[in-house]
């Protein structure tokens, strides 16, 4: 009887430890995806609520919250409802396999209230991406006063005087060897022998001594032609010295119209310069664009190859999963999606589907599928598609489509530079946009089209010239086009980004930056010229006499040559 009544303690204990896991169960699963997700994440995840049910098993996300790691007083995204019904018979095997799932009201780039940080979990924001990086240069308009080129000139490292130095120690250098090695050589006084002896064969009267004396003339002979070989192997070797020399002396007479060039571009009067123009007003916010996108699609691709985490440095665990169902251990065979997107001056409602999202596509056998499309109302629209074939992870292969049809875009800063702001208030934007990131490697092209422009906050009364002319200019604006291309490693691609500014803004100020231009490079070559003196004419004169050993060279293997 003691042991039933034991027994029936237990029991009851049990009971109840099931009635308050039954009843706390959403409470332990909102922790439980609060912990987990802040983990991976990086930074807060919050839910308002979850609730979980036995039948159909499932469960359902009230008020996600995700907040952006690199940006923490932002969201990344949030939901405001996620439902998914799980698969029981693959949950009893430790998979999660989800028929289909619900994602709505999903918002992104919304503004926290306080920091989603999490102290010794969140990383420091990475405030400049190499895309950024790449197309970033701050905002330099060509100056039209007259800089001073002495002063110019103090600050520029001149590299003719180095040029010069450098010439006329490799030019005394082997003048000095060349001298030394001519020394060496076989000279008239040799020649003069070799002559004495061909004489005296021809003294010769006698057969016999007329036979020891011909066989003297063939050792004569092939004497000759050594030392003949050696002065011809000297010329050689003068000659890819003397070349070298020449090519060193012409760089050293280019070398005063690059420093000014260099110098020029200190004041922005060089070309690249101008045509710098309109990607220091518009390339840092198109790289951030593009970067953003890539860095969420970093975040996500590690999981499509089956891998446990991004940051994941520790030993890998042996995957002990059967397999032998065909299923892997993650799959949403179908994820209906529905929320807002921002762009400039609105939030453009979409709604879409996500297929066959997995975290072992080689096992599933299918590729994810992604497409989404705007519910705009208005004129315009957006449409996106992905496919992210990972059914082969080694030889993984990622397509990504978007397109922008006259959507209506507002209130966009390209330019808060006090010298020279910019907004575009009004205009109707157009995308054609595609990416392919296969094996690790990105190819992406952007081709935006900006139509019906209405630009604002632009300086009025201006007085210097240059602007002037880039404000009327831009004031007659009503449409422009940028292309943007980055290829390579994703993290850091070699990018490259054209627009129709740069030949508006080049004949805007062709006229004004051409004739001082020509007035600085005149004085800068003038002052340049002042400080060599007669410094290139002198190293050429040295070289001429070194061309004299050339003509030494070859008399001497023309005196050989007549003993033949």
């Amino acid at each position: 009887m003691k042991v039933l009544k034991i027994l029936g303690y237990v029991l009851a204990v049990l009971v109840l430890l099931i009635v308050l896991a039954l009843v706390f169960i959403d409470v332990i699963a909102k922790f439980v995806v609060e912990r987990e997700g802040s983990k991976q994440v990086k930074a807060k995840v919050e839910v308002d609520s979850v609730d979980v049910r036995f039948y159909p098993v499932g469960a359902t996300l009230n008020g996600l919250v995700v907040t952006n790691p690199g940006t923490p007083m932002r969201n990344a995204f949030q939901a405001e409802f996620i439902d998914a019904n799980l698969d029981l018979s693959a949950l009893l095997k430790t998979k999660i396999i989800v028929d289909t799932a619900n994602v709505d009201g999903m918002r992104f780039n919304t503004a926290r209230e306080t920091s989603g940080a999490i102290p010794g979990l969140t990383p420091p924001p990475d405030e400049k991406g190499s895309l950024v990086e790449q197309l970033k240069t701050d905002f330099k308009l060509p100056v039209l006063e007259m800089p001073d080129p002495k002063a110019l000139l103090e600050r520029a490292d001149l590299q003719t005087p180095k040029l010069a130095e450098a010439f006329k120690q490799n030019l005394e250098a082997k003048k000095a060897a060349w001298q030394a090695r001519i020394d060496q050589l076989p000279d008239q006084e040799k020649v003069d022998a070799y002559k004495a002896r061909l004489k005296g064969v021809k003294k010769q009267k006698d057969p016999l001594g007329f036979l020891n004396a011909a066989g003297d003339a063939l050792a004569v002979k092939k004497e000759v032609e050594q030392d003949l070989s050696q002065i011809k192997n000297a010329r050689g070797d003068f000659n890819a010295d003397l070349a070298e020399l020449q090519a060193q002396l012409k760089v050293l007479r280019q070398a005063p119209a690059k420093d000014v060039e260099r110098t020029m571009a200190m004041v922005g009067l060089d070309q690249a310069s101008v045509q710098d123009l309109a990607k220091t007003l518009f390339g840092d916010d198109l790289a951030r664009w593009v970067q953003s996108g890539y860095t969420w699609y970093g975040k996500l691709q590690p999981y499509l190859n089956g891998s446990a985490a991004p940051e994941d440095t520790g030993p890998a665990t042996p995957d002990t999963t059967d397999y032998s169902d065909g299923l892997p251990k993650f799959l949403v065979k179908k994820l209906n999606i529905s929320g807002e997107v921002p762009a400039p001056g609105q939030a453009i409602p979409f709604s879409g589907e996500f297929t066959d999202l997995t975290d072992r596509a080689d096992i599933w056998g299918k590729p994810a599928k992604l497409f989404l499309e705007s519910q705009q109302n208005a004129a315009g629209g957006v449409t996106f598609t992905g496919l992210l074939n990972h059914v082969d992870p080694q030889n993984f292969v990622d397509t990504f489509g978007l397109k922008m049809a006259k959507l209506p875009i507002s209130d966009i800063t390209f330019s808060d530079n006090e010298d020279f702001p910019l907004t575009l208030a009004e205009a109707l934007l157009e995308v054609a946009s595609k990416a392919e990131i296969r094996n690790g490697q990105l190819n992406l092209d952007v081709d935006t089209e900006f139509f019906e422009v209405q630009l604002s906050n632009l300086l009025e009364n201006e007085s210097a010239p240059l602007k002037a002319a880039l404000l009327d200019a831009l004031k007659g604006l009503d449409r422009f086009s940028m292309s943007m291309q980055a290829t390579g490693d994703p993290a850091n691609p070699q990018v490259s980004l054209q627009t129709s500014l740069d030949k508006l803004f080049g004949s805007a100020i062709q006229g004004l930056v051409g004739k001082k231009q020509a007035e600085i490079q005149q004085r800068l070559r003038t002052e340049v010229q002042a400080r060599l003196g007669n410094t290139v004419p002198a190293l050429e004169a040295q070289l001429g006499g070194f061309v004299d050993l050339q003509s030494l060279l070859g008399e001497r293997a023309g005196s050989f040559e007549k003993l033949l």
